[in-house]
C-alpha cells in the first residue's frame, strides 16, 4: 500500500467503549501501528471507556484502518465451544487533543 501523507501534525486521541474483554493481549492498531492493549476486565456486563493517544502524523487523508486483534482466551475461560473473546464495542471516535 502506498504511503499517504499525514493528515496533520496534530495529536489525536482514539476513544472507545468495550465490554467483556477477558484477555490482556487484545491489541488496538491504527494504520499498522500498535496503540496499546485493551485492559482485561471481568465478564460483568458493563461498558468500560478507554483512550489511546494517536501519535502526530499517524492519521492519513481518506481511509484509515483500525484493527483490534482478538486473542484466544486464557485456558481458565475456555471450553470446547468457547475459546475466543466476545468483545463488544461502541462509541469509537477520534478527538483532537
Amino acid at each position: 500500500m502506498p504511503r499517504r501523507r499525514p493528515i496533520s501534525r496534530e495529536q489525536w486521541t482514539l476513544r472507545l467503549e468495550y465490554m467483556h474483554n477477558l484477555a490482556q493481549t487484545n491489541a488496538v492498531r491504527l494504520n499498522d501501528q500498535l496503540l496499546g492493549y485493551l485492559p482485561a476486565r471481568d465478564n460483568a456486563p458493563t461498558w468500560v471507556s478507554v483512550a489511546f493517544p494517536v501519535p502526530a502524523g499517524l492519521l492519513r487523508p481518506g481511509y484509515n484502518e483500525l484493527i483490534v486483534e482478538v486473542s484466544r482466551l486464557a485456558p481458565d475461560y475456555q471450553n470446547s465451544d468457547f475459546t475466543w473473546g466476545d468483545v463488544q464495542f461502541r462509541r469509537i471516535r477520534l478527538e483532537r487533543r
